[in-house]
């Protein structure tokens, strides 16, 4: 590698880079700054949007810097791209949702601390390289510790925040332990050189190589909430405030699936469902998805807490999130068949957002004679005839959740159903066509805790009257998220057109080089030395 080559990859990287760069100066500042200025929390929120703001002109500004992805540390294709755009655009709704929520003193910190998670779930996305991806999810999970302190110091949250962080710890752990055994099979941390040197016939080693992708896949169940690292949801949702529960259900669900795409379904799955590895792979994803489905919708009928019902709400998704997941190992051998379970996750996501962040959004806004939140299904009882337009935006996402026809969440989970029927020719095809039934017959299941709220809040008698709180901010990103649930459902075609070029971006082993002689260098100095 010429100095000029290697001065021009660092170049381009911190190019590619200027978004989060940005995010992270801006965070700094603000930390930095609280101790020695005083000012309402409306001015850091608007600080926040501002750099929120910057970070996308930044991003769009650097849509064709593409660095050598087996000399870079990241990737600017369209999964970094598209990936990063739509984590700006949901940050502006969590700030939306979250201006009141932290006191004029914890303002910056708060704020701050958030900037930095946006930063990382960003970094994750763009990342080609194994160290920086650990970073990056690092990045997310830290200032999440002072998100759950810094909104109310009360009991419940510093319980919340303990929880979290342990397991958070444990869970950094054994995602440390499998990208030490992903990178000890091929000598290398470039995830582009990894998902090349996979395929070669004597890596990996198919003990090692399960080793790597068993505690990959455990480090980040806890990140998404899926079976067995789901237990700390339903508690840490319930003590958090609404705000940070929205935060949970979301951001770590997006950093969590993007990892996975990143480190295991583009590196391991073109060995195709013959290869013993992927065999397994697929087995320990297809119980993965099962066990996560079922307990979720299982034990979300019997919650009454509106928290703890949408935190096992939120692991019952990430299970059918997972089923895409099973059917990018299980179609790996087939181009298309991969691309399409990769981009059910990604729309799925793009669904989940909207509704979920829309549902929280009018938890939110509603507020008891004595200026509690609703805690209960049993305080939205009669809100259709009080609130009715409240009502109808919950509706809307509450039926979006369901999987309702001509709404998102339909169209994703039938994405999501379609590509493990899809990737189900030749062997294993029966027990992926097992996954996809059995993972319609969680989502009618699942249809009942949400139908329950829709009844209730139009044929129920309201129990206490209820105000409407969080000003314009909150009004807005709801509305937002309600009616896009809907539009996405009628017309998903620019979203999933968009996936489709982010799926096949991400599992791309081929792509044009800024030096075309460097790629095969790379991978032929790894291979002689792993000889």
């Amino acid at each position: 590698m010429t100095p000029e080559f290697a001065y021009r990859t660092v170049q381009q990287t911190l190019l590619v880079l200027t978004p989060e760069i940005l995010l992270l100066a801006v965070a700094i500042a603000m930390m930095t700054a609280s101790p020695f200025l005083r000012a309402a929390r409306a001015r850091w929120c608007a600080v926040a949007a501002l750099a929120l703001g910057g970070s996308l002109l930044a991003l769009l500004a650097g849509r064709d810097v593409a660095p050598d992805v087996y000399a870079g540390g990241v990737v600017n294709d369209a999964l970094s791209f598209y990936a990063r755009l739509f984590i700006l655009l949901t940050g502006f709704v969590f700030l939306g949702l979250a201006h009141e929520e932290p006191s004029d003193e914890r303002a910056p910190e708060f704020f701050g601390a958030f900037l930095m998670i946006q930063a990382g779930t960003m970094l994750v996305s763009a990342s080609n390289d194994l160290i920086l991806l650990f970073i990056g999810l690092e990045l997310v999970s830290i200032p999440t510790y002072l998100l759950l302190y810094l909104s109310r110091r009360t009991a419940s949250t510093q319980e919340a925040a303990t929880k979290y962080f342990f397991l958070s710890v444990f869970a950094s752990a054994l995602l440390l332990y499998g990208l030490t055994f992903l990178y000890g099979l091929t000598g290398t941390t470039n995830l582009k050189a990894l998902s090349i040197l996979t395929t070669l016939p004597y890596v990996p080693q198919v003990s090692l190589g399960l080793v790597a992708i068993v505690f990959v896949m455990a480090g980040l169940c806890f990140r998404v909430a899926a079976v067995p690292l789901h237990f700390y949801a339903p508690d840490v949702y319930q003590g958090s405030p609404v705000v940070i529960a929205a935060f949970l259900a979301w951001i770590p669900k997006a950093v969590g699936f993007l990892a996975m795409i990143r480190l295991l379904t583009a590196v391991f799955a073109f060995r195709g469902l013959e290869d013993p590895l992927v065999h397994k792979a697929v087995l320990l994803c297809w119980i993965i998805a099962l066990a996560t489905m079922t307990l979720g919708n299982s034990v979300a009928l019997l919650q009454t807490n509106l928290k703890r019902l949408f935190a096992y709400s939120s692991i019952a998704h990430a299970g059918y999130m997972m089923v895409g997941v099973t059917a990018a190992f299980a179609g790996g051998a087939n181009a298309s068949t991969l691309y399409y379970g990769v981009e059910g996750v990604l729309f799925y996501l793009v669904a989940y957002a909207f509704m979920t962040l829309g549902a929280f959004g009018v938890f939110l806004a509603l507020r008891k004679a004595d200026g509690r939140g609703v805690a209960t299904i049993d305080d939205l009882s009669g809100l259709g005839w009080t609130h009715p337009l409240l009502a109808f935006g919950l509706t809307l996402c509450l039926l979006s959740l369901t999987g309702f026809p001509f709404l998102a969440g339909f169209v994703g989970k039938f994405q999501l159903f379609a590509s493990a029927l899809s990737a189900t020719s030749g062997e294993g095809g029966g027990a992926l066509t097992l996954l996809a039934v059995l993972g319609m017959l969680n989502a009618a299941v699942g249809a009942f805790y949400y139908l329950r709220i829709i009844v209730l809040m139009y044929l129920g008698q309201a129990a206490e009257p209820l105000t409407r709180g969080g000003g314009w901010p909150v009004a807005l990103a709801t509305g937002t998220c309600a009616a896009l649930s809907f539009i996405l459902g009628l017309y998903p075609d620019p979203v999933a057109r968009a996936c489709r070029e982010a799926a096949i971006a991400a599992n791309v082993r081929t792509a044009p080089v800024a030096e075309p002689e460097q790629a095969p260098a790379v991978v032929a100095d790894v291979a002689s030395a792993r000889d």
